[in-house]
């Protein structure tokens, strides 16, 4: 156990001390690398269960960024992980303040979801691309950008879920989940008023795949 354990932990740090935003996204040029560093105890943080996150604002031409990047560890195998990102169904209980989450085509591997998200005070639409990839062998990414083409309440957004299987803990498997996201909700009142808000927002969404993880799956069930 206790050398189940040494491993994730390295495995972990390394995550943390290697991971960066990915700098090209197909229809979105590189904005920003988000160099991470471990510090303290983040990778004792994440074995036991917490979520670490790294903020970031990124400022590119007339571009105004906003996200940042997180590690979790979720209960729940790979394949688990996978049918849950590629159910669009369930998007309304991952993405925080969505009303709608519909699927309105598809292009070879990739698909494409309209949004609808907001509250009782602010609301917008646009559609995501979203595109499985492997990035190395065991691990599967998926990553998501604004579909420009498409009506679009927001100015750009990108980003990425990444999927590593870590040892089997003795209580089932467990996969790193890392998540990076930009968003550039434009100028005007909505940024001066909510856009520290949808940041602390996007961030939350690793929590939320955990607790779907903890409801719907069988390794993430309670004893």
């Amino acid at each position: 156990m206790e050398r189940t354990r040494s491993s994730l932990t390295r495995r972990a740090a390394a995550w943390l001390a290697t991971a960066v935003l990915a700098t090209a996204v197909a229809g979105a040029p590189g904005v920003a690398r988000a160099e991470t560093e471990v510090v303290g105890d983040e990778s004792a943080r994440l074995e036991r269960g917490e979520t670490v996150v790294f903020d970031q604002v990124v400022d590119r031409a007339a571009r105004h960024y906003v996200g940042g990047t997180t590690y979790t560890i979720i209960d729940a195998s790979q394949p688990e992980l996978e049918t849950l990102f590629a159910d669009v169904r369930a998007y309304k209980q991952l993405l925080p303040h969505t009303k709608q989450a519909r699927l309105i085509g598809m292009t070879g591997n990739d698909f494409f979801v309209e949004l609808r998200q907001g509250n009782s005070v602010v609301e917008t639409s646009y559609t995501i691309r979203v595109r499985r990839e492997e990035p190395k062998p065991g691990t599967v990414a998926y990553r998501f950008w604004l579909d420009r083409t498409k009506p679009h309440g927001i100015e750009d957004a990108w980003g990425y879920f990444r999927l590593e299987p870590l040892p089997d803990a003795s209580g089932g498997p467990r996969v790193l989940l890392t998540y990076g996201i930009l968003v550039d909700v434009g100028p005007g009142l909505v940024r001066d008023l909510f856009e520290e808000r949808l940041r602390q927002l996007a961030l939350t969404v690793p929590q939320l795949v955990r607790q779907y993880a903890l409801a719907h799956f069988r390794w993430g069930s309670p004893a």
